[in-house]
């Protein structure tokens, strides 16, 4: 039995949608009745006071959440739907819990805003894309250049913490455009900026025009260009660049986010959600995700039982549990998600938990020589935030540089 207090994060997807983004992969529906979004937050709220009761049960020193992030979807299409979910789970968020609500630009409103901010949610997280009306034409957005400038300013009026996130990528973008993008974001006021290169990918209808050869990606060497100019003209306005795609201002970073980069524990619920408990299971953690199928929980709800535990609620319909983790899985999961972030990994923290040499490999000792990675003192790798954009290709590098004894 655990004897330490478990504090982890916990996210709501609500895959609701007025109408589907066309670069979007995300599990989303624009197909619902009137009444399904607050059937399903009731439904939501039963699993979560479920797993509130396993979780406490197995961690009898405590349970606290850090964080709550409201995920799409689209989340902002509901206010006070919320209140219910919120006041059930509020003797379990600590007092300084960052409660953050996505939201699209044409959603705002003052009345809605104040709603939000009421119920406990102190971070939005806003999805303008692009102020270029080409680039939100592309994107299949609803709102306007306009609109998401007055939606930042209105947000900033009630809220301390604003993120927006733009994409860029975008068929016809230039860096005229991306650094045009840059400089409007950032002469808004806003704590947080995420910046995501445009993918196409599973059945989306922009990945399904992209593999009949209509829509052409913008080459590498323009996308790198770009991720360059954020990180020189970020850098410039004061903003601290934590992850290969978000930057803050002091005092701002991402707590929710920083949990999936260093493999902390969080609690996902919701259609497609996923789960990580690094204190439960194996050495390697367990990690789970729900059916993406809307009526996975109607179907679910009546199995919850009567006493909850974590291996029961692990094993309800829908939920589908990894198996088989291993030390080499664990430690490419690690490695992947810390270079890309301004903390890097812990070399001497690795080699510990499993039991392994670091011998880097010639790759990296080349790396080293050239300053393109850094070992500290503390054993702490890091990677150039220009190598950030090729975390992938170093992170088999470094992984394949811890060895068995």
């Amino acid at each position: 039995m655990n004897q330490h207090p478990l504090a982890i994060g916990l996210y709501l997807h609500i895959p609701f949608c007025s109408r589907i983004c066309h670069y979007c992969d995300f599990v989303k529906t624009a197909r619902f009745a009137a009444d399904d979004p607050a059937s399903y937050l009731r439904m939501a709220q039963s699993y979560a006071e479920a797993w509130v009761e396993a979780l406490q049960r197995e961690y009898p020193a405590g349970l606290e959440f850090r964080t709550l992030f409201f995920g799409g979807g689209t989340p902002s299409l509901l206010d006070a739907a919320y209140r219910p979910f919120m006041e059930s789970l509020r003797p379990w968020l600590r007092p300084d819990a960052e409660i953050t609500l996505e939201a699209n630009p044409e959603h705002l409103t003052p009345e809605r805003l104040d709603i939000w901010a009421g119920l406990g949610i102190n971070r939005l997280s806003l999805g303008v894309q692009s102020f270029q009306a080409r680039g939100l034409k592309f994107l299949t957005r609803e709102h306007s250049p306009d609109k998401a400038r007055e939606a930042v300013r209105m947000a900033r009026a009630v809220l301390s913490n604003v993120n927006i996130d733009l994409i860029y990528g975008w068929e016809g973008q230039d860096l005229a455009d991306w650094e045009a993008d840059l400089d409007e974001a950032t002469a808004l006021d806003i704590q947080h900026l995420s910046l995501y290169t445009l993918t196409y990918e599973g059945r989306t209808p922009m990945a399904r025009r992209h593999r009949r050869g209509v829509l052409e990606a913008l080459p590498d060497e323009r996308l790198e260009a770009m991720y360059l100019m954020a990180c020189q003209k970020l850098r410039a306005q004061g903003f601290a660049h934590e992850e290969v795609s978000n930057w803050h201002q002091p005092g701002f970073a991402s707590v929710h986010n920083s949990i999936y980069w260093h493999a902390g524990s969080y609690l996902g619920l919701g259609n497609g959600a996923h789960s990580f408990l690094n204190e439960y299971g194996s050495p390697w953690g367990t990690r789970w995700a729900q059916d993406a199928n809307l009526r996975w929980l109607q179907e679910g709800q009546g199995h919850l039982p009567a006493a909850p535990t974590v291996g029961g609620l692990l094993n309800m319909p829908g939920v589908q549990v990894e198996i088989e983790r291993d030390a080499p899985e664990w430690l490419l999961e690690t490695v992947s998600s810390g270079l890309r972030t301004d903390k890097g990994i812990n070399i001497n923290a690795i080699c510990v938990k499993t039991g392994y040499d670091f011998r880097p490999r010639p790759s990296l000792e080349h790396a080293l020589r050239q300053g393109l990675m850094q070992i500290d003192a503390d054993g702490i790798l890091t990677l150039r935030e220009e190598e950030w954009y090729r975390e992938t290709g170093w992170a088999l590098e470094v992984s394949l540089s811890f060895v068995a004894p």
